[in-house]
């Protein structure tokens, strides 16, 4: 019996060991991200530039610069492509680019320098965690203090992302400025994912089932004239048709910054972080209060 404990430990262990170099590797990616844009912010020359073009390719939109080098030459470079625009023709931006290699650039906003590193960085963590789960399931430790531990990590995240996301929401409602916008198209995203479905008698088995989302794409002038397009939140039925009319809530500093006015566009994202928060941390009270009680 005492053997089989020993097995099931270095078991667990070389399992945790595997988790642990997984989300190491990844945080080691997520790390040469952020070198990477501080890099620029610390050696880069600055430039003004301008957005000339939003260039679609295939489902990503890549934004086109122009702007002028030191040296007084003009440089027209192409950024990376995203999901959706964020960046509208015409919009100022500042490029840091190196002086020796001008197609070595990153536009100056948050998102563009840091938002990757972060999102690779966080997702390594995630990795570490299950993997210091793993390690605690080697070490013995109780499975109720294991849970309550990685359950309290992802309230706290959730906690913070709704915060975040509350603070956006309502940054943009209240200062934002209102105003008519068309939808252009819904696209339509699909996926291919596993399911498991029990049979009648009792048997399990695995099939693939195809998921749809619908997102759509609106289009809106400013006070200024300027003609806008972005995304609005998808869902997995067609909430919108081409051709509706929509009221738009928009950042006039960033007119990018668009959101339809609906639940789904401007608060779902709050409430799903909260209601996350609330569920693994109202898991971790129940599970100490309930310990508390039995002692």
């Amino acid at each position: 019996m005492h053997d089989d404990g020993m097995t099931i430990d270095r078991s667990w262990r070389w399992i945790a060991w595997i988790i642990l170099a997984i989300g190491g590797l990844i945080m080691a990616g997520g790390l040469a991200l952020g070198w990477g844009s501080l890099r620029h912010v610390l050696y880069a020359e600055r430039a003004d530039g301008e957005v000339i073009e939003i260039r679609r390719e295939g489902d990503m939109y890549a934004p086109v610069l122009r702007f002028y080098r030191a040296n007084g030459e003009m440089q027209e470079v192409k950024d990376l492509g995203s999901g959706a625009p964020d960046f509208a023709v015409g919009d100022r931006v500042t490029v840091l680019y190196m002086p020796d290699d001008p197609e070595d650039f990153r536009i100056n906003t948050f998102e563009r320098l840091w938002f990757s590193s972060i999102f690779v960085t966080v997702f390594a963590g995630f990795w570490l965690l299950f993997g210091a789960v793993a390690w605690a399931l080697s070490r013995d430790v109780e499975l109720f203090v294991i849970g309550e531990r990685a359950f309290g990590v992802i309230a706290g995240v959730a906690l913070v992302i709704g915060v975040a996301a509350l603070w956006n929401t309502v940054e943009l409602y209240s200062g934002g400025t209102r105003t008519e916008g068309t939808v252009l198209e819904v696209r339509e995203t699909r996926r291919t994912e596993q399911e498991e479905v029990t049979r009648p008698d009792g048997s399990e088995y695995r099939r693939n089932v195809e998921r749809v989302s619908y997102a759509p794409v609106v289009r809106f002038a400013t006070a200024d004239g300027r003609e806008i397009e972005f995304h609005g939140r998808g869902g997995s039925d067609r909430g919108f048709a081409e051709g509706d009319r929509v009221t738009v809530i928009y950042d006039p500093a960033n007119p990018i910054r668009a959101r339809i006015v609906s639940f789904l566009d401007l608060w779902l994202p709050t409430v799903v972080a909260f209601g996350v928060a609330i569920l693994f941390g109202g898991s971790v009270w129940l599970s100490r209060w309930s310990r508390r009680r039995a002692a």
